[in-house]
């Protein structure tokens, strides 16, 4: 009985590690790309994270994979990562900005538009949030951004 128990403690330990390690390499490795600051002037959802209002920074990198992520900090402290779901090429915008969806007194952030590369990253509802098809009208807002010269 104390053999599986040991085992599998050892398996959860040992996966726990190599995910942790994959997160690393993956935050450590990649190119960034573009790097930027922003105020939130209200709590806000990205991915799984949820940012108060507050003045952040990001980097946007690409991972060895090939995936867009983001890294968030504050204050030089690092918050998190979010990957985009998808990107695309948008030559018609003059502003780097976050495009907000607000409704039901909740924000998401729904979008990244950085006018240096002249695309387009969006973000889905993080697990968990299901999406209601008839629910009140959401009020978009954009977020400006200011870049760090890269």
């Amino acid at each position: 009985m104390k053999t599986n128990r040991s085992s599998w403690m050892v398996r959860n330990l040992v996966l726990a590690l190599a995910g942790a390690a994959i997160f690393v390499g993956v935050a450590n490795a990649q190119d960034t790309v573009y790097a930027g600051n922003f105020t939130l002037p209200f709590e806000a959802q990205w991915g799984g994270l949820t940012l108060p209002a507050g003045d952040y920074s990001l980097k946007l990198g690409y991972s060895p994979a090939g995936w867009d992520t983001i890294l968030i900090e504050q204050d030089g402290r690092k918050l998190g990562m979010v990957m985009s779901r998808s990107h695309n090429q948008d030559l018609s915008s003059k502003h780097s900005t976050l495009v907000v969806a607000r409704s039901d007194g909740r924000a998401r952030i729904v979008a990244l538009h950085v006018e240096e590369l002249r695309s387009d990253f969006n973000y889905g509802v993080p697990r968990g949030g299901a999406r209601v098809i008839a629910s009140a009208p959401e009020l978009i807002q954009r977020i400006p951004l200011s870049s760090n010269g890269k």
